[in-house]
């Protein structure tokens, strides 16, 4: 079931599972490869969708609703052709990907950026060709134009929010596990600033350690497995766990594995952390699980209908809303597929009353 979420809605009402949808595409942009299958016509908007890595449930989400949204325009009346390419965490290949739909002529170019810098260069070049950019989901980047929008997640406020909790919960004090995205990603970047942030207010917080996991359970596992032992033999038991997302089930696991107590593990809103913690955690196991949106890549889709449009007042940056589950929550998600995730979803007028005009 789908819920739509009007102005005001809070992040932590009863939220809709929406099932993370495989990816349209795994590989690079084909000139004229759509993900709508038939609207190839001159009429249609061909719309180049930049993905810096698509190796993750969240990123396949994301795509899967920009694909639904293109072709709920296109039914609507307004054809509308997506092209994926996926850079898989290389900057120099989104550049290339990116330069390719310049080249093609697209009508605009939405961007899921992989450096908040590295794509300054190719954005501009964009831009100055005419051609509408909008960034989704990492960001914003380090660019302006008039015809450049950003859509971005506040990463430094979830952060601070999650670890806010889990330092509380924690007493104020231990040792807690900070498990970040990708090495030189701007989600990342600014994510971490959150937790920055956050511990300035508990001293007496030692953070043991930072493993890069891209996101991805199993790299998380790995690495927690290789690194627990050696943690626990110093610093005795590990308090708390802050994660980025799609890695909060694996630190359970891996906790489990290593035979130690189970520290206060923010969640991610995926169905494997969301189904333990209802079905499985020792009883009364009180956490926070906060994630960003995959439904931003239908955002990022109307935004640019908009634009390519004309006659709305779009700002060039826009904040959208995180989802939060919380302890009273989660039995609604005891039955939840292990990739489905937790989120809201929207429609288009919601994004035209809620982004335009904040």
């Amino acid at each position: 079931m789908v819920t739509r979420m009007r102005k005001g809605a809070l992040a932590t009402a009863p939220i809709a599972l929406a099932l993370a949808l495989a990816a349209c595409s795994g590989g690079d942009a084909t000139p004229g490869a759509s993900g709508t299958g038939d609207t190839g016509s001159g009429d249609a908007h061909v719309i180049g969708f930049s993905n810096s890595f698509n190796g993750n449930t969240y990123r396949q989400a994301m795509e899967a609703y920009a694909q639904e949204a293109a072709d709920a325009l296109t039914a609507a009346g307004e054809p509308t052709e997506l092209v994926f390419a996926e850079a898989n965490q290389d900057n120099n290949k989104q550049i290339q990907q990116i330069q390719s739909f310049i080249i093609q002529g697209v009508d605009a170019i939405i961007i899921d950026p992989g450096s908040a810098t590295a794509l300054t260069g190719v954005v501009k070049q964009a831009t100055d060709a005419g051609i509408p950019v909008i960034t989704v989901n990492d960001g914003p980047i380090d660019a302006s134009a008039d015809n450049l929008y950003q859509i971005s997640f506040d990463a430094t406020a979830q952060m601070k929010t999650l670890t806010d909790y889990i330092a509380d919960r924690m007493g104020g004090k231990g040792t807690m596990i900070e498990l970040r995205g990708t090495e030189g990603d701007a989600f990342d970047a600014k994510a971490h600033e959150g937790v920055v942030e956050s511990l300035k207010s508990y001293p007496d917080i030692t953070v043991a350690a930072e493993i890069y996991t891209d996101w991805t359970g199993s790299k998380a596992q790995s690495e927690l497995a290789a690194v627990l032992p050696n943690l626990l033999q110093q610093y005795g038991s590990i308090d708390g766990v802050v994660t980025q997302g799609g890695d909060s089930y694996a630190a359970v696991q891996a906790f489990q594995q290593a035979g130690a107590d189970l520290p206060v593990i923010g969640g991610d809103n995926r169905g494997f952390f969301l189904k333990w913690w209802a079905n499985e955690a020792p009883e009364g196991y009180d956490t926070l699980s906060v994630s960003a949106n995959p439904w931003d890549g239908a955002t990022a889709v109307y935004v640019t209908a908009d634009i390519l449009a004309g006659g709305y007042d779009i700002p060039n940056e826009m904040i959208h809303p995180i989802a939060t589950i919380t302890q009273d929550d989660v039995a609604q998600y005891a039955d939840v597929a292990d990739e489905d995730m937790a989120t809201p979803t929207y429609d288009r007028d919601w994004v035209r009353e809620n982004l335009y005009h904040q």
